[in-house]
Formats: C-alpha cells, sequence, structure tokens
C-alpha cells in the first residue's frame, strides 16, 4: 500500500518498513529519489552554472516550513533522512541508511549513514537529527509538519548513528514528516534562525543570498559521491515581474523558470527549445475568518462558495489544465469522491439572494490577504471580480512569501480572508495535521468545533482503505456544509526548462531536487 496516498495499518507498515530498510542500503545515495521531471538525455555532462529564474523570495530561516520560495534550494542544499519514490509511494533513505517499525507501531530505529558531513566540516550525527526533530516540535519554529512531530514524545539518541524515536501512537503519517524536515546542524542553528549561516549536507553549499536579488549555490566539493555532481553552481535569480520572468527563459538568460503563470508556462511548453515539467500538486483556497463579519455567519460563507466561477479561474489563469474543486484532494485519493468536489456550483443569483437573506448590505468591504506571485495575483483577481458581481468588495492585502509564510504559521493576518496555497501530495491523514486551512485545533480561518475535531481525528486515525473512504466521506460532507475554506482549483505545479537542462527530480510534495541535473550543450 502506498504511504503517499494513505495511511496504513500498524502490522502492514512493520511488513512494509521491514522491507523497506533492507533496500534502502542499496541507494546510492538517495538524492535521485522522487518523480523524474526531466527525463535525462543522453550521458551527463559536468560543469557550468545552472541560471534559475524565479518568482518568489528564498527565505533562508525557513527551510523547515517548506517556504514555496526555497523550492529550488532547499533540497540541493539540505538532506532529509528519506524521500518518498513518487513511482512507487515507497521511501527511500537519503541520510537514514535503514529502519526497523516496532511491532506495535509505537518506536522506530533510525541508522544513519556514517559519510555525512555538513558544509561547515562537522560529521552529521544522530544527535542533529534529535535535535532537528525538536526544533520541528515547537509550534514557534512553523514546521511545515509540526502537528506530525508533536506526536513523537521521546528521542534516544544510542551512538553518532542511531537514534529511537518513540510515538505516542502509532504514527503512519511518520514518513510525511521525514520528507518535509530537512536535517539542521546543532551547532549552527542560532545562526540558521538569524538567517544568517545555512549549512546543510546536500551536493551544493548556499554561498550568498541578497534579498530581492539571487541566492548563489556552489557544488560542494567533500559530498560523499561529489563526482555524481554535475553543476559546478547553481544561481537563483529573483524575478517577481511575470513578464521579465518570461523574457528570462525565453532569452536565454534563464535555463530553468519557477512561479511563472500557468498560462505563459503552458503557452512556453509548447514551443521548440522548451519544456513544461509537471510535479507534486497544490490547492488553492479562500480562506474566511469566521470570527470576522460577515464570515461569522455561514450561510454567507456557503454564499460566497456559490459566488465563485472556479472554471474560469481554471480557464483564465491556469490556463484550463487545473481541476475546479469544491475539496482540496485529488481525484486520486482514497475516498475521493466526484459529486462532493463539485458540490458548489456557479451560481451568482444564488449567492445574491442568499447574501440579501443574511442581511449582507450591497458593497460590503473586506481584506483578502494574499501571496504576490503572479499566479496567487491572478486567481485573486478573479476571486475579486466574482464576488464583485454579488455585491461583497474584496480588497488585496499582498505580501513577499516569506512575510506571508510567517503570518500563515502564526495565524495574525489581520483580515477577513486569506487566499491560500497549500501542497495536496500528501495524503488527508497527514493534512488535517499539517495544512492551516484544515487543521481542527490551530485553523487560520479560526473555525473550531467538536465535531469538526472529532471528523478530522477518525480521518488521521483509520488505517484500512474501507476506513479511509468512511472517515473522508464524513469529514467532506461537514467540511463543505460550514464552508470556512472555500477550495477552489486543484492543480500540478508547473515549471519550465530549456531544452539544456536534463534530470530534474521532483518530491511528493512538488518541492524540486536540481543535485544532480547537468547542463548540455
Amino acid at each position: 500500500m502506498s504511504l503517499k496516498k494513505t495511511a496504513v495499518a500498524v502490522a502492514a507498515a512493520a511488513v512494509m518498513l521491514a522491507g523497506a530498510a533492507c533496500s534502502a542500503a542499496t541507494q546510492n545515495t538517495g538524492q535521485n529519489t522522487g518523480q523524474a521531471a526531466a527525463t535525462a538525455a543522453g550521458p551527463a555532462q559536468n560543469g557550468g552554472t545552472l541560471v534559475v529564474a524565479q518568482a518568489y523570495d528564498p527565505d533562508p530561516a525557513s527551510f523547515l516550513k517548506t517556504a514555496v520560495g526555497n523550492i529550488v534550494t532547499e533540497y540541493a542544499v539540505f538532506e532529509t533522512l528519506t524521500l518518498i519514490d513518487a513511482q512507487t509511494g515507497e521511501p527511500k533513505g537519503v541520510l537514514a541508511k535503514s529502519w526497523k517499525l516496532a511491532p506495535d507501531g509505537k518506536s522506530m530505529t533510525v541508522q544513519l549513514r556514517d559519510d555525512v558531513t555538513f558544509h561547515s566540516g562537522r560529521k552529521l550525527t544522530a544527535a542533529d537529527v534529535a535535535f532537528t526533530v525538536d526544533k520541528a516540535k515547537e509550534p514557534a519554529v512553523g514546521a511545515a509538519n509540526q502537528k506530525i512531530a508533536a506526536q513523537i514524545s521521546a528521542v534516544q539518541v544510542k551512538s553518532d548513528t542511531e537514534l529511537s524515536l518513540t510515538f505516542a501512537n502509532p504514527l503512519p503519517a511518520i514518513f510525511d514528516l521525514f520528507e518535509t524536515m530537512p536535517i539542521l546542524n546543532k551547532d549552527t542553528y542560532a545562526d540558521y534562525a538569524a538567517g544568517q549561516k545555512v549549512d546543510g549536507t546536500g551536493r551544493f553549499e548556499w554561498k550568498s543570498f541578497t534579498p530581492g536579488g539571487k541566492v548563489e549555490l556552489t557544488k560542494y566539493a567533500k559530498y560523499r559521491d561529489a563526482v555524481n555532481t554535475h553543476l559546478d553552481a547553481i544561481e537563483v535569480n529573483i524575478v517577481k515581474d511575470p513578464t521579465a520572468l518570461v523574457s528570462a527563459i525565453k532569452s536565454g538568460r534563464a535555463q530553468y523558470a519557477v512561479g511563472v503563470a500557468p498560462v505563459d508556462a503552458r503557452s512556453l511548453g509548447t514551443q521548440q527549445g522548451f519544456a513544461l515539467l509537471s510535479s507534486g500538486g497544490a490547492a488553492f483556497h479562500l480562506g474566511l475568518n469566521v470570527t470576522k463579519p460577515p464570515f461569522d455567519n455561514k450561510s454567507v460563507r456557503q454564499a460566497v462558495q456559490y459566488a465563485i466561477d472556479r472554471n474560469r479561474i481554471v480557464q483564465q489563469a491556469e490556463g484550463g489544465k487545473a481541476t475546479a474543486a469544491s475539496l482540496p484532494w485529488r481525484p486520486s485519493t482514497v475516498g475521493y469522491d466526484s459529486a462532493q468536489s463539485g458540490h458548489y456550483t456557479y451560481d451568482p443569483a444564488k449567492a445574491k439572494q442568499m447574501l440579501t437573506d443574511a442581511g449582507v448590505k450591497p458593497g460590503t468591504t473586506f481584506d483578502v490577504a494574499t501571496a504576490d506571485g503572479p499566479e496567487s495575483l491572478a486567481i485573486f483577481q478573479i476571486v475579486k471580480n466574482n464576488l464583485a458581481a454579488v455585491g461583497l468588495e474584496a480588497k488585496p492585502v499582498t505580501m513577499n512569501v516569506p512575510d506571508y509564510q510567517q503570518k500563515l504559521a502564526a495565524r495574525t493576518f489581520p483580515t477577513a480572508a486569506v487566499l491560500m496555497q497549500a501542497s495536496n501530495g500528501a495524503s488527508p491523514a497527514t493534512a488535517m495535521v499539517s495544512r492551516p486551512e484544515l487543521s481542527a485545533e490551530q485553523n487560520i480561518t479560526f473555525f473550531k468545533t467538536p465535531e469538526y475535531s472529532a471528523l478530522s481525528r477518525t480521518v488521521t486515525n483509520a488505517s484500512t482503505k474501507a476506513a479511509q473512504e468512511k472517515a473522508l466521506k464524513e469529514f467532506d460532507d461537514y467540511f463543505l456544509d460550514q464552508a470556512f475554506a472555500v477550495a477552489l482549483i486543484t492543480r500540478p505545479t508547473l515549471t519550465v526548462r530549456s531544452s539544456s537542462l536534463n534530470n530534474i527530480v521532483a518530491t511528493q510534495m512538488g518541492f524540486l531536487n536540481l543535485g544532480q541535473s547537468w547542463l548540455s550543450d
């Protein structure tokens, strides 16, 4: 059973993990685990600097958050214990050489590789892994899967290369945590947290960062098999203007573009000399703060659902290749119901009548927080126009990605609504505890009821396919009725490469691993 798609029963997990432990050691480095987003053409060539044009601001102190601005650099500079193989759904070792789950599913022993060093020169030890787990558990850090990490009740370092993890309950989502938890150097963490030093174990060293300008990475010569690192350097240029971003790759100034508006990306992908890469996936929501008028009224929230033309977002903002959806799940999700996903249809007349019945006056104004990427802004503009047509005036509060991510983690948006992008690569069980618009305890919309908490727990704990299907259907019915997070679309992550760039690998969550990429003539 695929860990990528479903939570697994404890007994099944024990069998699968035992097999995975045996196979993990056969991975040469674990670095090429993932989805092959760009197939290598011919033998690899060494040398050269890969130039990336990226729409998002990197955040050197936020790698545990899997911030979108670090989509290119995270897996080049850092490494995780394991990565999910996107083809098989099974975990493969990166820093972990092997692992063994206890028969009751409540503890795990992890064996580390003994040939790993940080870029600062010190050898990786189990103490660094224990330190990273502790940091991931801290709510203030804002780690992507903090709620999963919080279920690790104890970490015991047995030697420099062995540690054990104890869980409060069986934790089938542990590999989703490992996937998004780059291992940090405990000795340099203070400088890392201050944004002054980035010290990973990956194939590339973080050399410099100019905010709003660029990030420079250079090949780590002491990597354990540096002979298979083909590029000399990676340069990531921040290009926020959508036209300039397209121009950067069309002109040849960059060989890879990340954050291109989907319509532009699809157009480029059809042109000679370029290729469109599809990886991971994302869901967009409009989160409505249920503590602030007019969204403290469920009928108003439901009216917003009917007011938005999701198909227009698909066509105009996504180039026709996204899916209009009232739910945030991919069709391959266990328990996915197409009827539920199409529950809210575009019906502005109904929306307007519901608002009138709820006593909402035409021209009611509220702020919507959104990141400043071209895709988010394009989606917001359609949402704004749709809401204006039924008498609601949405005003944008745009911010750069690091500021947006910080407020998302802290739930400190001073607005009535938030346009959010979240990865939908993880299972619903993981999403319930990691995604801010779905969390039952710390929801970005401040929605919290005993019923919602119980339904979320049932999804998280379901261990058989039948139980998962039943739990998700019941959860989705309640989620649709309460309408605190307005699902808009789901779509794959799209990037554009020139034909000279080879061997890009994508993670389960849609992040990009350029560690063994190379440039051809």
